[in-house]
């Protein structure tokens, strides 16, 4: 059974850019097809981003932490130290989603790549667990 990718990094361009190397050289190793590599890949981006330019407001040391797993599903863990927010309870203003407004469409990205989403709030961050078809 192949070991889980567990990653502690900061929330940093430079962070992110070795994170989705990582998820490359995992899944690599896990031989998963590059239609669900392609999608980690979107999704950790999105969500990387986001903890930094949104939940930190900036790089920072601060951390994201990530494990991936691939037995006996692909899943996501993804933790970080930021404010609150829920993106499963998300509601987008009436067209939004589908508006050309920057900013509104990376939850409704996340969540459609996604099979399923569930979001903890930690005592000191936020975590959201999601599985992967």
């Amino acid at each position: 059974m192949p070991a889980d990718l567990v990653l502690d990094l900061p929330a940093t361009t430079s962070g992110l850019h070795e994170c989705l190397d990582r998820i490359e050289q995992s899944c690599a190793g896990w031989n998963l097809p590059r239609a669900m590599v392609a999608r980690l890949r979107i999704v950790v981006e999105e969500l990387y981003s986001n903890t930094i330019k949104y939940g930190y407001g900036g790089e920072t040391g601060r951390p994201v932490r990530l494990r991936l797993t691939s037995q006996p599903a692909i899943a996501l863990v993804y933790e970080d130290e930021a404010p609150p927010f829920d993106p499963t309870a998300w509601q987008p203003a009436d067209g939004a989603a589908q508006s050309g407004i920057v900013g509104q469409k990376g939850i409704v990205l996340i969540l459609g790549l996604a099979a399923s989403a569930r979001y903890e709030r930690l005592p000191d961050g936020n975590r959201m667990t999601l599985g992967f078809a």
